[in-house]
């Protein structure tokens, strides 16, 4: 999966804009590192979607395709966006719900009578697979249907590249890796050219606590690829997940070089101060997306705890807030992050990367007793988890 390098979010390839944070991307942005493909859903594009209504069919099928920088690991080790849509994100804080429009539903409806009326058309189903995925960037509850068309064009022909790949993307948004990975390397069998799915592979390699494999497909994608900056940056994060910081720091010096705006390098450049134990700022010059910046200011132990959640692979871009009950207590409010559904290397993962990012920075901020982060449902307000160091 790839991620926006602005805000990673799961992105679609081609796309010109972030669903997410609405910016536009950089044709040549494509990065991996997060375990990108987060979908998030904003008015502009809602308006976006509604508009392609009128056009048709095929304008649907093209809206917020899945881009390069869709790629983008989201910081610490490990993934995964993720949207990464789950990935799928929500509006921003205090916009009204968006719902998919009644008027797309329709279309998707005769999109799928369709493709019933045509058992044996496989491009009406791999047809059906894709709207269907880009309609779960608003309404989750379209990928079933998506995967079961992709499933049918495969039984039509099992190694079409376009269902291969369909199934492996939605399978990677809803974070079941192992079959996006079963998915991407029966498609890189018939298409091992394939930068941008090699580079989903590598992602889900590094959110299945697979480093290793993950440095060797990224490899592999910046051989064929060398001006490639999500290649880099992943690298950078699968390095720092194998503890080899020299190379995860040269990694990312090369993916700052490489950087095709302001944001991306600023993502590069945060992660890369915090691998040298430097504090680089959540918001201002760097142009990252993190989120509502610390009410304690950059440099703070609150602002350094805020930092490293937001940088947790797959679980970062779901963080709604980050709410301070006081100094040795703080809530994490999730979006669409039901924790019991995770599988259970996934969770293990996840808790780890929090409890090492804890310990990181009671150290660097001399913090001494017993502080705990708790991990909240942001619809319910339920606490799914709590975490003390």
């Amino acid at each position: 999966m790839r991620l926006c390098p602005q805000c990673g979010a799961a992105l679609v390839v081609s796309a010109k804009f972030c669903v997410e944070c609405g910016e536009q991307l950089a044709q040549s942005a494509t990065s991996p590192a997060r375990a990108i493909r987060s979908f998030r859903v904003t008015p502009s594009a809602l308006a976006i979607f509604t508009g392609i209504i009128a056009v048709g069919m095929v304008g649907i099928i093209a809206l917020a395709p899945r881009t390069p920088s869709d790629k983008i690991a989201t910081g610490s080790a490990a993934a995964p966006s993720a949207g990464a849509a789950n990935n799928k994100e929500s509006l921003p804080e205090g916009h009204p719900k968006v719902e998919l429009p009644a008027e797309a539903r329709k279309l998707i409806d005769e999109i799928e009578q369709t493709a019933n009326r045509k058992p044996g058309d496989i491009t009406a189903w791999n047809r059906l697979g894709e709207v269907s995925t880009r309609a779960a960037m608003f309404d989750s509850s379209y990928y079933p249907k998506a995967l079961a068309a992709y499933a049918h064009a495969l039984k039509i022909d099992p190694d079409n590249l376009e269902a291969l790949r369909g199934v492996g993307n939605v399978n990677y948004d809803r974070q079941r890796y192992d079959q996006a990975i079963a998915a991407y390397e029966h498609y890189l069998n018939k298409k091992p050219g394939d930068e941008e799915v090699r580079t989903d592979l590598g992602t889900m390699y590094l959110y299945t606590g697979n480093p290793d494999q993950a440095v060797a497909q990224y490899k592999r994608v910046i051989g064929a690829k060398p001006d490639f900056f999500a290649g880099y940056f992943n690298l950078g994060i699968a390095y720092q997940q194998m503890r080899k910081s020299a190379e995860a720091k040269a990694a990312l010096e090369k993916a700052i070089a490489l950087a095709p705006d302001d944001k991306s390098r600023g993502r590069a450049r945060e992660l890369l101060a915090k691998l040298s134990g430097a504090t680089a700022p959540v918001n201002g010059s760097t142009g990252l997306a993190s989120g509502a910046p610390s009410a304690s200011g950059a440099g703070s132990f609150e602002s350094a705890i805020e930092q490293m959640v937001r940088a947790v692979p797959f679980a970062g871009p779901k963080v709604k807030s980050v709410e301070w009950t006081s100094r040795s207590r703080a809530r994490v409010m999730m979006k669409d992050f039901p924790m019991d559904q995770m599988p259970p290397f996934a969770r293990a993962k996840f808790l780890g990367d929090l409890r090492s990012g804890i310990d990181g920075a009671k150290t660097s901020h001399n913090i001494r007793g017993k502080f705990e982060l708790e991990i909240a449902d942001a619809a319910s307000g339920r606490v799914m988890e709590t975490v003390s160091r």
